[in-house]
């Protein structure tokens, strides 16, 4: 938005009109960028035509009849803030005039009115008026940028919110803001989380097209009363389904991702079609590329809706020769606003379970903890954490044994263990991936299906520790390989250069971007020495060598080997060698 100049608009307020006609004629207004629009010759009048007329600048004497300037000054301040005044006052008056000042008044001007000082005042005025006029133009862009990203940052927010960073004295706020129905007398909610994947077969991609009915799928909307069903605001029948298709061609190859990514946002579209008229429903991405679905208020039919939500989308999301998986997971119904995160949780986690009982379904949290009056299983966050940092840095004994702890407590059956053992799994998985595990080593497939079939919990004991030291050892082996590797590129460092007097264990580790306390325990782990000792024998060993096959000096050799100081160089190569430099020369070979 561009600041349009305009003239500004001056009035006077004067009740002799020689002065009014002096101020009319005194500069050329237009050549300050202002227009004079009108004069009054009492305070009555003026406020009339500032009311009528709108005047950017007023003129006001100080003593008129019934209201003097300096009361119309109060007036006019209160009324219009913005508005600039400028009092015209005589030498006997100046005391009082300068009082005005305090009211907010912008300047005033001494009778009688010279051209000069009428023209700095309008000058500065103007410029403060052009001020504030790019200052509110600015803000008026700010607003409409704000307004623009306003579907950002309200998903933004509802994710932040779903993570639990909002504080539950901000939430109310925030949520008005955004406009988003929550109230304090109706708390609650529950949440579906929904995956949309498709497995994309190895081919050359172009572009997918979308039918065009799609866009009106979303900008249609079901009447009130009727039940949510894609199928009613579909206007052809064979366009029931969303198809994408692309071409094998190498010519136009398109990214999996962008497959992936498109695939995802037409979902999005026709979850936000199905729930158009549902003000008390939200529906954003999360940070996993996941739709999340809030349902605010009352649970009554939130889980069928979503059932038939998942059948609908599985029906209409096609793709030419791939299959498209559409999975949910509903966490259980949160009484408090500020448990969104318990129930987003909880979703997340049934979602997971896809990974046991098959993609397609809706999988409710409920329906993960046995009920019948047995006490449900809940997961120790602190305990599967620890279990997750043993099997991260390969510590298989420790992982074991902190498992034997988990499973000590007492299981109704075989299904509250195998809840117990989806934890164990995940977390190893877990540990697999943040260590960048491939194929059967990051999660071995065979393995874990037997643990969710086995009977007995003896066998399924077993298998899980099986399991849980697998990983363990897989994870401890590779990082031996990378720490070994790692001793052989600084040994190899140090070979060449150990003629720097700076080279020490802070800058040999710097050098390899790990830490000095971690390289001096690899040092010692590797070569029973510390680094100090492994680097002196180096030195001491080039030193015999050189002292051996050249003629150098003793100093010259301690240079060359980094230890400059002929003293402490002769000390150590006794110390090291059994003799002297110079024992050594006479009686080498």
């Amino acid at each position: 938005m561009e600041l349009t100049v305009e003239p500004l608009k001056v009035l006077i307020v004067d009740d002799e009109y020689l002065i009014r006609n002096l101020l009319r004629m005194r500069i050329d207004w237009e050549q300050q960028g202002m227009t004079i629009i009108g004069e009054a010759s009492d305070a009555a009048e003026a406020l009339d035509q500032v009311e009528l007329l709108h005047p950017d600048i007023v003129f006001t004497d100080i003593y008129m009849p019934k209201m003097d300037g300096i009361e119309l000054s109060r007036i006019l301040m209160e009324r219009y803030p913005n508005l600039k005044i400028v009092v015209v006052t005589g030498h006997d008056e100046f005391e009082y005039a300068r009082q005005s000042v305090k009211l907010g008044i912008s300047d005033f001007i001494l009778k009688p009115i010279r051209a000069s000082e009428l023209l700095q005042v309008t000058a500065k005025l103007r410029a403060v008026i052009e001020q504030e006029m790019g200052r509110e133009c600015e803000l008026i862009k700010l607003r409409e940028e704000m307004k623009q990203s306003l579907p950002y940052l309200r998903e933004r927010f509802v994710n932040q919110w779903l993570s639990h960073v909002v504080p539950e004295d901000e939430l109310h706020e925030k949520a008005r803001f955004f406009g988003i129905p929550i109230s304090s007398s109706e708390p609650g909610l529950r949440i579906a989380v929904m995956e949309v994947e498709v497995a994309l077969p190895q081919a050359k991609i172009a572009a997918p097209e979308v039918y065009p009915h799609l866009s009106e799928t979303s900008h249609q909307a079901r009447q009130p009363n009727q039940p949510h069903q894609l199928s009613q605001v579909r206007r052809e029948p064979q366009h029931d389904q969303t198809h994408l298709s692309w071409h094998q061609t190498e010519a136009h190859p398109q990214p999996a991702e962008e497959i992936h990514i498109l695939l995802r946002m037409v979902g999005m579209r026709q979850v936000q079609a199905f729930y158009l008229q549902d003000s008390h429903t939200l529906i954003v991405m999360d940070p996993h590329n996941r739709i999340v679905v809030l349902s605010l208020g009352a649970d009554t039919e939130f889980a069928n809706q979503v059932q038939q939500l998942q059948e609908e989308l599985q029906h209409s999301l096609k793709l030419e020769g791939c299959k498209v998986d559409v999975t949910v997971g509903i966490g259980q119904w949160q009484s408090r606003w500020g448990k969104a995160c318990v129930g987003y949780r909880e979703a997340c986690r049934a979602l997971d379970y896809q990974v046991f009982v098959g993609k397609n379904q809706v999988i409710c949290f409920e329906d993960l903890v046995i009920e019948g009056g047995k006490r449900p299983y809940h997961s120790d966050a602190q305990l599967l954490q620890q279990l997750q940092f043993y099997v991260s840095v390969g510590a298989g004994e420790e992982a074991v044994l902190l498992l034997e702890r988990m499973l000590s407590v007492p299981f109704s059956d075989v299904s509250q263990f195998r809840m117990a053992a989806l934890d164990v799994v995940t977390e190893c998985q877990r540990a697999a991936i943040e260590q960048k595990l491939e194929g059967e080593h990051a999660l071995n497939k065979e393995a874990v299906a037997a643990i969710f079939t086995a009977d007995h919990l003896p066998e399924l004991k077993s298998m899980l520790e099986q399991h849980v030291r697998t990983v363990s050892d897989v994870i401890q082996a590779k990082r031996q390989a990378k720490e070994g590797n790692l001793i052989d590129r600084v040994k190899a460092y140090l070979e060449e250069n150990m003629g720097n007097a700076e080279v020490g264990l802070s800058s040999t580790a710097a050098a390899f971007y790990v830490s000095s306390g971690h390289l001096g325990r690899l040092m010692k782990k590797e070569n029973g020495q510390t680094f100090v000792e492994y680097l002196t024998q180096l030195r001491m060993k080039k030193a015999e060598m050189l002292l051996k096959q050249t003629d150098l000096k003793g100093y010259e050799i301690g240079e060359q080997v980094g230890i400059p100081d002929p003293h402490y160089f002769s000390v150590l190569f006794k110390k090291h060698i059994g003799r002297s430099m110079n024992e050594y020369r006479n009686v080498k070979t």
